[in-house]
């Protein structure tokens, strides 16, 4: 299993994703993921059937004070 990490602004978040899940550029009119600064989006693609998947979008969790 490949582990990748990219780091966007969060205006081309949406761009990346929609890329990444193989959604067509030009339904990115009627698409977005909005994301906040420090956020983290998990992406996952099947090891069998290589199909993606957005597992979770901006997680902030990570951010919260224990």
């Amino acid at each position: 299993m490949l582990n990748l990490i990219v780091v966007t602004h969060g205006g081309s978040a949406s761009p990346v994703i929609a890329h990444w899940l193989r959604i067509p550029s030009d339904a990115l009119a009627y698409a977005s993921f909005r994301v906040e600064t420090g956020s983290i989006t998990h992406l996952r693609e099947d090891d069998y059937f290589h199909n993606r998947t957005l597992v979770e979008l901006n997680d902030t969790t990570h951010l919260r004070r224990a």
